[in-house]
């Protein structure tokens, strides 16, 4: 009996000390939970420094879908960051109105970016560190350790973090904005961005409209956003460093990075990419129907005439634009304007050309427009932005458009021996507006006879 009775005393104390600890682990758990949900609750898988936060019961985990899961292609090169961890949160919207709120759609628009950025930009993979979609998940893009492509002095020293949508009108919605908070906060704790890092938006750094102007007036309230960032300097160029300086000029880079492995003079290499960046800078920077976010045209139909013998000038009256964002908004007004209203199959021109120095693509190079009936099936129409009844257009907008016409020729787009047109001389019409007819006679071509 005494035995008895010295056994249930034993239960009851283990039992008690037992009770007590799992209080204490309570406790404890329940501690690291508060503060973990305003950091990240997920958890580390492999050896990639990622979170894959699949409980369904974690409402407030942070998944990062990885370049596998959404399908990335494999990148041409890369370059380690050299200055970890980052000292700076670049902000970007991507620009376009597309937006997704399931993984499969996110996952579809960040291979859309990835393909635009490097079968079109010519860069060594996606721009952007991290792709953030409205489903609030984030999409593994050039990730922690490597250096992106997004925003130019700051590449090397930066986690660029892109939100899918155009945020010019409106913000991203809460599921977005959270994760973005997560995954800065997470690349804190990781020590991937510095603990007294500083937040900027894209305009900051670049002559852009990104990351919209309604989501940078938010962003200029988050915590640690600067008003004047400042890059550091950036450590002795090496080979790699060299490599990031080409695919910044977004110009066959791959056949410099290959030019690079096969010489073993740096004064060779270093004046090849002279000689390329040279050429490249004559080469009109294209923004594609993807990029601005065309619609589907309802039919296409090619020249009668090709190469074109025929170049149409236009203007689009209507105020112009000088930064990337708003000639992409305004392409976008013309395509709604010319398919909705005016009943044609696309937008009517078959290039544009903005202040900002970008050509917007429109129906592209052999296709028939809608710009001027005579000549619409044999003629390359390009239409300057703005209203140049009483002004010209700025020195960028005409060198580009220089430069689009040579392109043109030399892509056997264009016929060698081309007449230039001013729009009145096909139409009865005052475009392409005094100022700016008065500066194309001038230009080489120009024919006063059709």
């Amino acid at each position: 009996y005494s035995v008895l009775l010295l056994t249930r005393a034993v239960k009851v104390s283990i039992t008690m000390m037992l009770s007590s600890y799992f209080i204490h682990l309570s406790t404890l758990y329940i501690l690291l939970f508060g503060f973990l949900e305003h950091v990240v609750l997920a958890i580390p898988i492999n050896n990639t420094n990622f979170i894959n936060a699949t409980n369904s019961r974690c409402s407030e985990c942070l998944r990062i879908v990885s370049r596998k899961e959404w399908n990335a292609r494999k990148h041409l090169n890369f370059e380690i960051m050299p200055i970890k961890p980052a000292p700076y949160v670049v902000v970007h919207h991507g620009g376009i109105p597309r937006y997704c709120r399931d993984q499969e759609t996110c996952s579809d628009i960040v291979r859309t970016y990835q393909d635009l950025h490097l079968d079109q930009r010519g860069w060594w993979d996606i721009g952007y560190n991290f792709v953030i979609g409205e489903d609030g998940n984030v999409y593994e893009g050039r990730g922690w350790d490597y250096t992106g492509a997004h925003a130019v002095e700051y590449n090397t020293q930066s986690i660029g973090i892109c939100i899918i949508g155009d945020f010019t009108d409106f913000l991203p919605n809460e599921a977005a904005l959270k994760a973005l908070n997560k995954l800065i906060a997470y690349g804190v704790l990781l020590g991937k961005i510095k603990k007294n890092y500083n937040v900027i938006g894209h305009r900051q750094v670049r002559d852009t409209e990104c990351p919209g102007e309604t989501f940078y007036k938010l962003v200029v309230n988050l915590p640690r956003w600067t008003a004047n960032p400042k890059p550091h300097i950036r450590p002795t160029t090496t080979i790699k460093s060299i490599d990031n300086i080409v695919e910044e000029n977004n110009k066959a880079n791959i056949f410099l990075v290959k030019m690079y492995v096969a010489t073993t003079s740096i004064f060779v290499t270093v004046y090849v990419i002279l000689i390329i960046q040279e050429t490249a800078a004559n080469s009109p920077n294209m923004i594609s129907r993807t990029e601005w976010g065309a619609r589907e045209p309802k039919s296409r139909t090619n020249l009668k005439l090709k190469p074109a013998p025929y170049v149409i000038i236009h203007h689009s009256v209507g105020s112009g634009c000088e930064t990337q964002a708003v000639c992409q908004l305004k392409v976008r007004q013309f395509q709604n304007e010319h398919m909705n209203k005016r009943g044609w199959s696309d937008i009517g021109y078959n290039f544009l050309v903005g202040e900002d120095g970008n050509v917007y693509e429109g129906r592209g190079w052999g296709k028939k427009g809608a710009h001027s009936i005579p000549f619409n099936s044999k003629s390359i129409g390009i239409c300057i932005i703005g209203d140049y009844r009483n002004r010209t257009p700025n020195a960028a907008a005409v060198q580009t458009v220089a430069n689009l016409i040579a392109y043109g020729v030399e892509s056997n787009e264009i016929k060698s021996n081309y007449k230039l047109l001013g729009h009145r001389q096909t139409w009865s019409t005052e475009c392409p507006g005094n100022s700016l007819y008065t500066m194309i006679k001038s230009w080489p071509h120009w024919s006063e006879s059709q």
